[in-house]
């Protein structure tokens, strides 16, 4: 998908800074989705200059302005029909799966030729940082107005689930099984 329907599909939901956009898929949709301010930042102002958004800047005290961008009417134009082209060309692609790239995962195919205190530190680590991203998805308690209006939507709360779902698998099939590895 391209940045463009990504930042334009988060600024849906009500206008944001580029700071906003970086923080909220900074949070558990990093699991998903990483953006740059380098390539969040140039987005917003090729958009700016193509029309799909527009941009207020709001002063802040002793900062340079904010500046915060709306998505544009042709900006929704824009958005709908290149989320719909991105659908089908996912669906044409036959490749209904995640590519997924770990390093970790990667750590433990090689696992064999490590240390067995440096195996189980790594399977700790990640075990630690899966239990932190999933306290986040299951956090119900006050958050950013652009995390509520994302929360409060069906797609919101499927997504939740999804992840809290694939998380909490991963977690329990760690405990259970990090026996395998003979470490």
């Amino acid at each position: 998908m391209q940045t463009e329907c990504i930042c334009l599909g988060l600024l849906t939901s009500g206008p944001k800074s580029g700071y906003e956009i970086k923080q909220f898929l900074s949070g558990p949709l990093n699991q998903i989705m990483s953006l740059s301010f380098g390539t969040i930042y140039p987005t917003l102002n090729k958009m700016l200059k193509d029309d799909l958004v527009s941009c207020k800047q709001k002063a802040q005290e002793k900062k340079p302005d904010k500046k915060i961008y709306s998505i544009t009417k042709k900006g929704q134009k824009w958005f709908k029909q290149n989320l719909l082209e991105s659908s089908g060309e996912w669906l044409r692609s036959g490749n209904y799966g995640d590519q997924v790239k770990s390093e970790f995962l990667m750590l433990i195919l090689f696992s064999e030729y490590l240390p067995k205190e440096t195996t189980n530190l790594i399977i700790n680590e990640r075990l630690l940082f899966a239990k932190q991203i999933l306290a986040l998805l299951q956090y119900d308690g006050p958050v950013t107005q652009t995390g509520a209006q994302m929360r409060n939507t069906p797609q919101g709360t499927f997504l939740r689930g999804l992840m809290t779902n694939i998380i909490s698998s991963g977690i329990d099939y760690m405990e259970k099984n990090r026996n395998i590895l003979g470490k």
